[in-house]
Parts: C-alpha cells; sequence; structure tokens
C-alpha cells in the first residue's frame, strides 16, 4: 500500500481515537450512558429508547469511515426530506448517485488516488497479481446482520459467474482466478496478470452492491437474504425471483448505504427511501449520518416535469435532468422559490454526439459508415457555432476530441479536428465516396438505392432536441436524407444495445477518466454504439457478436494492454493513442462540449460544493458525500 494510503488510514484511526476520548477534545460529543462516543438521529435515538434498535456504537463499525469537511463546509443538524423530481424506474441513478458507497471510493479532488470506502485499506502484492482487501470490521447491513467477505463470494459465484445472469465477466475480473477468505474482514484476490483496472474500475466504479439499476455492475451482494432465490442455494428458488429480490427498488432487500428505499410500488407517484440506522459512516465530530431523515422521489413526466417543480421551489437539491435552456428562467424565480442556482463544469467531451453503427446489419449502411470521409462529410456538415449558441446558451465549446482538457489524456491539438462547418468539402467527400445526388437533391447508393439516415435518441431535454433537429436539417441541405425518431429510453436502450440502431445519440460523458469504462473510444461491449456488435464480442471474448474489422481490433489490443499495465504513466500513454485513434477516426462525433450542469440548491441546503467537476464515473454527486448534505433548519 502506498505512503498516502497508509497516511489516510493512520489518520483516520487517530480521529477515531480522539473522538474516544472527550476529555482531550472539548469538541467531542458527550459520553452516552454506555460511554459510547457516537451520537445519532433523533428518530434513531427513539427506537432505541424503544428496543427496537441497538445502540449507536452496536450498528456501527470499530472504525467508521469519518467524512471530513471541504472547505466552508459545516458540521451538520439532523431532520428534513429530500425531494428530488425523479422521472421512473429507468431514471435509477436519480437515487442511485446518492448512495455511492463502494469498496473503494473516487476522491474529491480528481488529482488524487482513490479512497478507503467499505474497505479501510488494501495491498497489491509487488508483481500486481494479488491484491489483498481489508474491510472495516463490524460493518452491518441495513437489516442489522454483518456484512463479511462471504458476501464478496457469493456475488462472485451466484451473479459475477453464473452466466445465467450475467454473460460475461466484467472486463477487470477477467483475470481473477480465486478469492482467498483470510478471515471475515479481509480477502486476497488473485489474478492471473498485474490486474490494472481492480482499484479503478472494479473497487470505485463498479465496487458497489450489485446490480446498481440496469447498469448491473457490482462487487457484492447480501448473501444472507438473496440466497434463498438463487436455484443453487435453493430449491424453491428461481433466476426470475432472485432478479427481483436483488433489484435496487425492492424495499425488502438489505443495503449497505445511506438511504434505503422503504416505499415503491410501479404504479405510485411517490417513492420514499429512509435512512439506514447501520450506516458506517459519521462526521468528524462522531454524529452518525446521515443527517437528513428522507429522502422523497416524485415521479415527474420527462425533463420538463423536473424542471417544473425546480423553477416553483419544489426540489431541495438536483443536478440531474436541470435544463441549462432553463437557466434564466431558473435566476428569474430563484428569489420567490427561495433556492440558488451552482454551475458545475462537467467532463462532457459532448453534450450531444452521434454514433455511425459500423456494425450495422444491413451491408450498404455498414459499409458507408466504416468508410472514415462519409464520416468527416457528416461532421463538416454541422455548425456547431450555431449549436452552441441555440442549444446551449453559449456556454459550451465546439469540439470533436472525447476527453476533457483535465484529463491526462487529453491532447490539445486534436480539440477541434474535422469541426469547420464546410457543406461544399462535406458534398464533395461525398461525390467522392461514391453516392449519388438524384434529380431531387438527395443522394442514393451507387445502385440507385434509397439512402435515408435515421437518428435515434431517447434525451428529450431542450439541447440534444435542439441539436438533432438543427443536424437533420443540415444534413438534408447537402442531399443526405435524415429523420430524427425519438422513444423512451426503455425503447431506445435495449435496441441501441442490440445493434438495432443506424445512428444513435447520447452525451459524451466519461470525459475526465474515459479508461475506467471506456465505450465512447471504441467498442469495448454493446453500449459502445460506433458499433455494438463488435462491442460485443470484445466483451465476450469472441463468443458474441460479430468480428470487428482491423481497425478496431488494433486499438481493442491497446486496452488489452492497458488493462494489465500497473505502471501509471505507461498507462497514460496508452491511453492518449487510444484517445487519438479514436478522434482522429472520428468514432465518436462530438458536437459542443464542457457545457456547464446546472444545480438547483434550496437556500437552506448545506455542504453543496460550488464547483464540481460532475461525471457518471464519479457518481456525480456522490463524491461530494451526500450524507452529510443537511438542512440547516432541520428541515422545518
Amino acid at each position: 500500500m502506498s505512503n498516502k494510503r497508509v497516511l489516510l488510514t493512520v489518520v483516520t484511526l487517530i480521529l477515531v481515537a480522539a473522538m474516544a476520548l472527550p476529555m482531550l477534545n472539548s469538541s467531542a460529543p458527550v459520553v452516552a450512558q454506555d460511554d459510547c462516543p457516537y451520537k445519532e438521529a433523533p428518530m434513531l435515538a427513539e427506537k432505541v429508547a424503544a428496543g427496537e434498535l441497538p445502540s449507536v456504537c452496536e450498528r456501527l463499525p470499530e472504525n467508521p469511515r469519518v467524512v471530513e469537511l471541504a472547505e466552508g463546509e459545516t458540521i451538520g443538524v439532523y431532520g428534513g426530506i429530500w425531494n428530488r423530481a425523479w422521472r421512473g424506474i429507468n431514471d435509477f441513478h436519480c437515487y442511485g448517485r446518492l448512495n455511492y458507497d463502494p469498496v473503494l471510493r473516487w476522491p474529491r479532488d480528481p488529482n488524487d488516488p482513490v479512497q478507503p470506502g467499505l474497505a479501510e485499506a488494501w495491498e497489491f502484492n509487488e508483481d500486481g497479481t494479488e491484491l489483498t482487501l481489508h474491510f472495516r470490521k463490524g460493518l452491518k447491513w441495513s437489516d442489522g446482520v454483518p456484512f463479511t467477505v462471504d458476501d464478496i463470494i457469493f456475488w462472485w459465484e451466484a451473479i459475477e459467474t453464473d452466466t445465467n445472469i450475467t454473460a460475461s465477466i466484467h472486463t477487470e475480473w477477467q483475470s481473477l482466478t480465486e478469492l482467498v477468505k483470510v478471515d471475515d474482514s479481509t480477502i486476497t484476490l488473485k489474478f492471473s496478470a498485474p490486474n490494472g483496472l481492480a482499484e479503478t474500475v472494479g473497487l470505485a466504479f463498479h465496487g458497489n452492491q450489485w446490480p446498481l439499476g440496469f447498469e448491473r455492475f457490482g462487487f457484492f451482494a447480501p448473501k444472507h437474504y438473496l440466497e434463498q432465490f438463487h436455484p443453487a442455494y435453493s430449491a424453491s428458488g428461481s433466476y426470475e425471483a432472485f432478479e427481483e429480490a436483488a433489484f435496487d427498488y425492492n424495499v425488502d432487500r438489505p443495503v449497505m448505504f445511506a438511504w434505503k428505499i422503504t416505499e415503491y410500488d410501479p404504479g405510485a407517484t411517490l417513492m420514499v427511501a429512509e435512512r439506514n440506522p447501520y450506516y458506517f459512516a459519521v462526521d468528524a465530530e462522531g454524529n452518525q449520518l446521515p443527517y437528513i431523515d428522507q429522502q422523497y422521489y416524485y415521479l415527474v413526466e420527462g425533463t420538463e416535469g423536473v424542471n417544473l417543480m425546480g423553477i416553483a421551489g419544489d426540489l431541495s437539491m438536483q443536478a440531474r435532468a436541470i435544463d441549462l435552456a432553463q437557466f434564466p428562467v431558473y435566476i428569474e424565480n430563484q428569489e420567490s422559490g427561495d433556492y440558488h442556482m451552482l454551475m458545475w463544469p462537467q467532463a462532457q467531451a459532448s453534450s450531444a454526439s452521434l454514433w455511425f453503427n459500423q456494425s450495422y446489419p444491413d451491408d450498404k449502411y455498414r459499409e458507408l459508415f466504416q468508410n472514415l470521409n462519409f464520416r468527416i462529410a457528416m461532421s463538416h456538415a454541422i455548425d456547431r457555432n450555431v449549436i452552441n449558441e441555440v442549444a446551449f446558451l453559449g456556454q459550451g465549446v465546439p469540439r470533436t476530441i472525447s476527453v476533457v482538457p483535465d484529463s491526462p489524456y487529453y491532447i490539445p491539438e486534436l480539440e477541434a479536428i474535422y469541426t469547420e462547418y464546410d457543406p461544399d468539402l462535406a458534398v464533395q467527400l461525398l461525390d467522392e465516396i461514391g453516392l449519388v445526388k438524384g434529380a431531387d437533391g438527395f443522394y442514393t447508393f451507387a445502385d440507385g438505392s434509397e439512402l435515408l439516415i435515421v437518428v435515434e435518441t431517447s434525451i428529450t431535454a431542450t439541447g440534444m432536441q435542439d441539436t438533432l433537429e438543427l443536424i437533420a436539417e443540415w444534413w438534408n441541405t447537402i442531399g443526405v436524407k435524415t429523420e430524427i425518431e425519438t422513444m423512451t429510453r426503455d425503447v431506445y436502450w435495449p435496441r441501441a444495445g442490440a445493434n438495432e440502431v443506424m445512428v444513435a445519440t447520447w452525451t459524451t460523458d466519461r470525459g475526465l477518466v474515459p479508461m475506467v469504462d471506456p465505450i465512447y473510444q471504441f467498442p469495448f461491449d454493446e453500449r459502445s454504439w460506433m458499433a455494438p456488435a463488435y462491442g460485443i464480442w470484445y466483451k465476450s471474448n469472441g463468443v458474441d457478436g460479430l468480428e470487428p474489422t482491423d481497425e478496431f481490433k488494433a486499438v481493442m489490443a491497446l486496452y488489452d494492454e492497458y488493462k494489465v499495465t500497473t505502471d501509471p504513466a505507461r498507462q497514460v500513454e496508452i491511453g492518449k493513442e487510444i484517445v487519438r485513434m479514436s478522434t482522429e477516426n472520428l468514432w465518436t462525433l462530438g458536437t459542443i462540449g464542457l457545457v456547464p450542469n446546472p444545480v438547483v440548491v434550496k437556500n437552506n441546503f448545506m455542504n453543496v460544493a460550488d464547483s464540481h467537476t460532475a461525471d457518471w464515473i464519479i457518481m456525480t454527486p456522490g463524491t461530494l458525500d451526500p450524507a452529510h448534505f443537511y438542512f440547516s433548519d432541520g428541515g422545518q
């Protein structure tokens, strides 16, 4: 383990020890009758007094995680309901990102290494083929049952390696050969080769409780609860029953994070999550977190519903689905709504990206989309300056590179490659690749058959809709007939992942640490919509999907090297080469990036960072420790 990690662990131990000695620390909590140095929420103290819960010291681990205060933050008070707008079951991350409690954690400062989480310490052996994790002793699930490394072994044996549940082992664990239980709180992972992805991808990004909504990522699961539903562990079990029991919306499923869903019905307009009495973190004065009692998730219709609630002052704090186009309206209403607005920079290379599907099942379209000059032509037919002004209030940057400037993989000279608006050059390139323009002004394939580009999306936010409508207009103007189809996310995502979408759209996030989940860099899996069938091939080690082109095989080989490289400097070199190949080949067609994310915050809602580089990979706002957000008036 590095000196920095050792120091972090030692500091944490010292701080907890100090809290156990109140006579030496005037800010320490009053010692309870049972000599417990920790405090708890009134709603939990009432349950302890009634005999419904053990004392807070019995509920916390020996060494709780201590959430340190950043500059400007303060120790909070208990109470209140965090009101949020939720767009339904597929908007899982509206809830999930507030409960970011994996084995290891992304740091608040992206330049720092990963931090302790459920595990308080960890170390590799010399050649990077063994990783030992030391979990906090005394961790408990939300139902009070002890968390042990058996919950990790259960995840591995019952979920990750059971092909009825997980089609193929996730990339970061494909070299995992053995899990050795040292004791209830210590486990050693043995690999067939050095594992350069374990800390970041496996434990900070994917290291949460399985399944993390439809993402189906995880590293542990409650064995004591789930084994009764699994057919390999119970004669009455079935995979259908197991999936229902394991899913995050199941109110009976125990959890390890701060707020557990306690009320959910598929037909209801309100979902409720309540504090976990066994949550393993405290503040610097020994107050068990979270501060906020409950979270209310109000079901709304799309992003419009989210922003109606936000502008009316009905959201306590929310960044998700807050529409930049509505920012002036938010400002006009912030005094009457008793809220203020923040603008978080995003690690978003492009707020509206397009992918020509190079593994599309139609031979003619697949060949066309694999032609680099076609992709360059379509890029030059886009006026990004107009998009920036119309769709993003002039707040973004025209660009095509797939990472952001703060990323170690950023290449300045590729920032805006092929972004110049030049419809004449676009037409020239289309003519040169053999497309034929008919009397109606539209191109056909060389054999005279119709050429129709269908762009599909599930994003109804104004920025995306305006962008796509403008692009369709420009592409139609140069003679490439284009149509836009909008559908719900639950329809769109399965289609895109099944290789059925001709031109897919989404935002290009992951721009800060893209190699953690490089789906926008090359066909990594079914979410790599530049060629999802090739991504499936790569993910399944050639068992499923379609065999990629040599061009894509070359970049896949580079990432294979990255995965077994533990030298950070060499990883950066490899990552930059992957970004160069992706950008120069326009596998991801970016438009406008670096657009800020508006955040609405009630004036009594505290400890929200004024500036935060937001990204899905780091589970924004999870790395800000939502458990230490609070209402200055206790939510009254």
